[in-house]
Formats: C-alpha cells, sequence, structure tokens
C-alpha cells in the first residue's frame, strides 16, 4: 500500500540517503582514526526525523547522537573529524550534541522530555555493538509508562503556545502548526508507549508515524477512512514541506516553511495547481492529522487514569477547561504532575493569572521539567520568574532546552538574555536563541531552526 504514496516513499528514500552519507562518512573517519572500520568505543544513532525515518528531502538537518564509553583521546578526534567531514555535505545544519558518554546521557533521560526523546527515538546505525546493547538497556530503564505519558501530555499542552510562537501573522506553519508535520510526533510517541521497548526490527524502514497510524487502527482507535485519510495527509506535508524547503533554500527563510499566498504562488512555478486550491488541500490534510492526534490524546487520558483513580480523567479535563471558575479549580490536587501541568496550561490558556500566579510560586523550584516547562513558556509568566528559571535550574545539567523555551517568551528581560546568551559553559544549541533575541528582537528567536 505504501507505494501510493509519494511521500511515504520519498521519506523512506531520503531517510536512506542519509544513511549512506553518514555510514560511508563514517568509514571513512573510522580508518583515518582507527585504522580500520571498527570504531570501539563510539556509536553513530540518527534521531529526529532521521530517527524516525521520517526525514524530508530539500534542505534538512543532520540529527546525530555520537555515544561514547568511555570517552577517550581517539572517540574526542574521530567526532571532530565526522562532524567537519558532514559538514561537507548539503544539510542545512549538523546537529550533534555536544555530551554523549552514559554519564552524560543520564540526567537528560532522568530529566528532560526534549533531550530525553531525542535518546530514545536514537535509532542505531553504525559503530561499536557493545554500545548499542548498552544504550538499548538504558531506553528500556528510563523509557517508562510515565515518563512517556508526561511526554505526551505536556507537549500537547507545550505546542498550543509554541505553534503560535511559530506562525508569522495569520501565515501558518506547515510544520509547526496544529495538524501540522511537529504533530506526526503524538502518533510516534503513542506508538513507542503501546509497543514499550519491544523491537519491529524487520520494519526498520518504515515511518514510525506509519506504525503508529497501523497500532490504532489493529486497536479499533481509527476506520480505514481515517487510516487512509491520514496516510495522504502524511504524504502530503512530507513533498510540501519538502518542496518548499528547497523553494527557501538561498532566501532570507532558509530551513522554515510558511505557507501563505506567496509561497503558494511560487509552489505554481514546480508544478502544483492554483495557490487557492493548495491552501485547500494544506487544510484538509491538517484536519486529518489533527483529529487523528485527539485519538490519541484520548486514549492517554484514558491509560492515565487507569493508573491512577476512577473519575481521575474527569477532573484532568477541568484542570485545562478555561471555563471552570477559580474556586473550581483551587479545589484539584496540584500534587500530581500530568494535574498540575493541566492546571497551569489551562490557567494560562484562558487568562486565569491569579491561579496562573499561585501555581507559579508554589512550583517554581520544581525539578519537574514538564512543569517548568507549562511555567516557562506561558505569556502570564513574569520577567522576574524568567529570570529566576534562566539563571537557575535552566543551567543545570538536563535542562539546557527549557533556556530555548524561556529565551522565546516575550516577557523576558535582557539581563536574563545576556546571561544565557554570553555564558560560554552552555551549548551553542542553547545560546543560539538568546543571541538572535538581542540582536534582531523576539521575531528572530521563534524562526531560529
Amino acid at each position: 500500500m505504501i507505494e501510493n504514496f509519494e511521500g511515504i516513499k520519498k521519506a523512506i528514500e531520503e531517510t536512506k540517503k542519509f544513511d549512506r552519507i553518514l555510514t560511508e562518512t563514517y568509514k571513512r573517519t573510522a580508518i583515518e582514526v582507527y585504522g580500520g572500520v571498527e570504531t570501539p568505543g563510539i556509536v553513530a544513532f540518527p534521531y529526529g526525523s532521521p530517527g524516525r525515518i521520517e526525514l524530508v528531502g530539500g534542505d534538512s538537518d543532520a540529527d546525530i547522537l555520537l555515544v561514547e564509553n568511555p570517552r577517550t583521546e581517539k572517540t574526542i578526534k574521530f567526532r571532530k573529524k565526522l562532524i567537519e567531514r558532514l559538514k561537507e555535505f548539503d544539510f542545512s545544519k549538523v546537529d550533534t550534541p555536544t555530551w554523549g558518554t552514559f554519564e552524560e546521557i543520564t540526567p537528560y533521560l532522568k530529566k528532560s522530555l526534549v533531550e530525553g526523546n531525542q535518546i530514545l527515538e536514537a535509532r542505531f546505525l553504525i559503530g561499536d555493538e557493545r554500545i548499542k546493547k548498552e544504550l538499548e538497556l538504558f531506553k528500556v530503564k528510563f523509557g517508562i509508562v510515565e515518563r512517556e505519558l508526561m511526554n505526551i501530555i505536556s507537549n500537547r499542552f507545550y505546542f498550543n503556545q509554541y505553534f503560535r510562537q511559530r506562525s508569522r501573522g495569520q501565515v501558518p506553519n506547515i510544520k509547526y502548526c496544529h495538524g501540522g508535520s511537529r504533530d506526526f510526533l503524538f502518533i510516534d510517541w503513542w506508538d513507542r508507549l503501546e509497543r514499550r521497548n519491544t523491537r519491529e526490527e524487520g520494519r526498520a524502514y518504515l515511518p514510525r508515524f506509519i506504525l503508529g497510524l497501523e497500532r490504532l487502527f489493529e486497536k479499533g482507535k481509527i476506520n480505514w477512512n481515517e487510516l487512509l485519510d491520514a496516510l495522504k495527509a502524511f504524504s502530503f506535508l512530507t513533498i510540501l514541506r519538502s518542496d518548499v524547503l528547497l523553494l527557501n533554500k538561498n532566501t532570507p527563510d532558509r530551513g522554515l516553511t510558511f505557507l501563505g499566498e506567496d509561497t503558494a504562488k511560487r509552489l505554481e512555478g514546480v508544478g502544483y495547481p492554483l495557490s487557492n486550491k493548495t491552501i485547500s488541500y494544506f487544510n484538509k490534510c491538517r484536519k486529518a492529522i489533527d483529529q487523528t492526534v485527539q485519538e490519541v490524546w484520548e486514549e492517554v487520558i484514558k491509560k492515565a487514569e487507569s493508573r491512577r483513580y476512577k473519575g481521575w480523567s474527569e477532573e484532568f479535563r477541568k484542570a485545562y477547561d478555561g471555563k471552570i471558575s477559580y474556586n473550581e479549580k483551587a479545589k484539584i490536587d496540584s500534587e500530581d504532575p500530568f494535574m498540575r501541568t493541566a492546571l497551569i496550561w489551562g490557567a494560562s490558556e484562558s487568562s486565569q493569572k491569579k491561579l496562573f500566579d499561585h501555581l507559579v510560586e508554589k512550583y517554581k523550584d520544581t525539578t519537574d521539567w514538564g512543569t517548568i516547562n507549562a511555567i516557562a513558556c506561558s505569556p502570564l509568566c513574569s520577567s522576574r520568574v524568567l529570570y529566576h528559571l534562566g539563571i537557575g535550574i535552566g543551567k543545570e545539567k538536563g535542562y539546557g532546552y527549557l533556556l530555548r523555551v524561556i529565551t522565546r517568551n516575550k516577557n523576558i528581560s535582557r539581563e536574563t538574555l545576556e546571561a544565557i546568551a554570553y555564558d560560554s559553559k552552555l551549548e551553542k544549541r542553547y545560546t543560539e536563541v538568546a543571541q538572535a533575541v538581542l540582536e534582531k528582537g523576539n521575531g528572530a528567536a521563534n524562526n531560529t531552526i
């Protein structure tokens, strides 16, 4: 059936192309550093889109996790040379975390949803088989049900605000919008939650999104027509995003995928129909993906309740319902991290500032990643609290991505920005957004890829 969907074939072909580039470059570097293709002590794991077999063409990043155990002079030399060689290829950027030993990986798996996901979705490609097996054991240890549920719950709320920040006025972003390609992640994550570390090696070159859809269909959560609609949407959005990336490659919008009238007109020149038809079909595809994600959301709430108490789901929905009063919400137990996250986001979305401020004061010193993220992203969050988080827990190992969330908040002060942007101890991936805000304003931060 996959043969009927060009976008699915493209994702597989682009991922295989990526794998060939990485494998050949890896071997060339290994021969130079180790004297042969064997690299004891180091492994390459694609993550992100290439890790999920969902790579688009046009102008993509090279997301690669290099795991070392132990770190030695040879692994350091190998890492440096491999990254230099990969930059010779036509990737928009080579994104390789500076951390990679098991000692360094552990805090991210324990604390972070974002970097933790990068590790959990990492797909073995080439290197020391011993380390591959060790990392698989780490995934089993840390990829527990509660962590996977929190990942979906936290991100479901977070994306509401994040997508607003990544739009351009009324012009949607093909990747960052409800029903856009970033929403594919919920299907992937649900599949990972249900699969629970069982392997599907024989299906290595199938997008995780497809496996998730199949699982939803097999469990009777979507019907045949809904399955086909979601497959068509995935296929079209993959092709569309690839083509827009290609159109923008040598422009100031490189790496960005906004679909306004001007972009839709430019697409006519590469074989697309009239601009209004492209935009209309894009919106139809968004609707199909959004409906599928809603099915996942319902299943996640059910699973969370099954691990708590009868009636939990009703209380959880009240927690994020903007129509529920402050007095009613104040009675809800916020010690449950899922409920707390829902309360904070619900207060933020409905501008219930009194409740939001109460929860912030109570939990601003928590170590729970999802709670901090909910606070830091909100337009109700004060510059004082952003400073507290930005110079505090945001700089602790395992919480680095939160600095990107903090610096994208329009309420951030220059003092906090400078404290992040000019901290030489932080990775570039955590300082570059703050630097963009200082140089070009908040809009530049939200368009930093």
